[in-house]
């Protein structure tokens, strides 16, 4: 498919950065972007360690850390597509920063109901509702946004940079999260995230993207079929998307479960189940600083789905795993690989998407964030019947054989 990028003035690179690792930090506008990454991630994986052990302690149940999983992500199901065509229709920047303001404000009434003794589950199910509508808008705005921020020249490796600062944040929230949670209580880390949202807000009000898509101006429910019908009618964008599925439904509801790896499996305790979080995101690192250097590669597609192998195998090592510091670097390798499969992934999918379709093609991409609650749940209720470790060890060994039928092994991909 022919790159359809509107033209765009060309950027001055300072010295040492051109054609490197680090080639779009270049660009000014991609630096506040990276800044608001930072920060929203931030909040949301303290968030992700506050809610687990929170639900854990209210009620010690493995079906309920699925359930809340699953009210969340069906909520991104529901909005995705919708999300989209508002990504397509209004100022993206405008749409990142405001749905960046509602978790900020769920996150200080939980830490004011932690606070006074009054937090209760039907309370969770309410305020993950909401933050899953706000979730699903954000994802494809702030997606777009990287490629409005830097167009398609530094797209692979802007990517890549993005991907490498929310996985710093990851690495650095859930350590964090685990020892405020132990030290201070679960409340001061919701009022934490409330401020970090805010932070990530303000920092996307900065921007000022230098890439400009023709609104889309055609009925809501008649731009949402025609994206669906794009999707269907390319092949290479349906293949890729698909692929993306698989890991939604499959291997990232394990998160989920980790508050129980790290008390009955592990027996690390709260500021253990913290660092667990962070050994993704390790490995995420140099995963990433790998695609960034990808920009010219003509193995992307096999490199991708390589990449998905590397992860679901680890996952399910993971799951069998009885000592501490081995399920740590099981993470952590498991990290490198999700992190190029999911970057490889994403910038295959915009290389091949036609601007107009840009935001309603992310969104049905994101979509498939919302197959995770029905893995959540899924997972979940085998993990109360089989055991946690083996029900995870067969949801990513599943995993695994499907990804590998949809990427590796298929000449479509490994031709990207």
């Amino acid at each position: 498919m022919e790159d359809s990028e509107p033209a765009v003035p060309p950027r001055p690179t300072p010295s040492g950065l051109r054609g490197d690792t680090f080639a779009s930090l270049a660009l000014p506008q991609f630096r506040f972007l990276l800044a608001g990454t930072a920060m929203s991630q931030i909040a949301s994986w303290m968030e992700e360690v506050a809610r687990g052990w929170l639900v854990l302690q209210l009620t010690g149940s493995a079906f309920q850390l699925g359930l809340l999983g699953f009210i969340r992500g069906i909520t991104q199901l529901i909005v995705s597509p919708v999300a989209g065509v508002l990504a397509d229709r209004l100022d993206r920047r405008r749409v990142a920063a405001v749905t960046q303001i509602v978790p900020a404000i769920d996150a200080l009434i939980i830490a004011v109901l932690i606070s006074t003794d009054h937090v209760a589950m039907w309370q969770l199910y309410i305020l993950v509702s909401i933050s899953g509508v706000t979730g699903a808008i954000n994802v494809p705005a702030r997606q777009v946004l990287v490629y409005d921020v830097v167009g398609g020249k530094e797209l692979a490796n802007a990517i890549a940079l993005n991907s490498v600062t929310a996985n710093v944040a990851r690495i650095i929230a859930p350590s964090v999260g685990g020892v405020v949670i132990g030290s201070v209580g679960i409340g001061a880390s919701y009022y934490a995230q409330s401020v970090f949202f805010v932070l990530a807000t303000a920092a996307t009000f900065l921007l000022k993207p230098l890439v400009h898509a023709e609104p889309v101006r055609t009925p809501m429910w008649e731009s949402i079929r025609a994206g669906m019908s794009y999707v269907r009618g390319d092949p290479t964008v349906m293949r890729l998307v698909m692929l993306n599925a698989v890991p939604t439904l499959l291997i990232y509801p394990y998160v989920a479960m980790i508050p129980i790896f790290a008390e009955d499996v592990l027996h690390v305790g709260s500021a253990g189940y913290g660092v667990l979080l962070t050994g993704v995101g390790f490995g995420s690192i140099p995963g990433g600083l790998i695609v960034a250097n990808m920009s010219r590669s003509r193995w992307k597609g096999r490199a991708m789905g390589g990449a998905a192998l590397l992860y679901m195998g680890m996952v399910a090592l993971f799951a069998l795993s009885t000592v501490f510091l081995l399920s740590f670097a099981i993470l952590v390798v498991a990290g490198i690989g999700w992190s190029m499969m999911v970057t490889l992934n994403q910038t295959l999918l915009q290389m091949n998407v036609e601007d107009a379709f840009r935001g309603r093609v992310l969104s049905l991409y994101t979509m498939a964030g919302g197959l995770t609650p029905f893995g959540n749940l899924t997972m979940g209720l085998s993990a109360e019947q089989f055991g946690v470790q083996a029900s995870v060890a067969a949801f990513a060994l599943t995993g695994f054989v499907l990804a590998g039928a949809l990427g590796i092994a298929a000449p479509r991909v490994r031709r990207l």
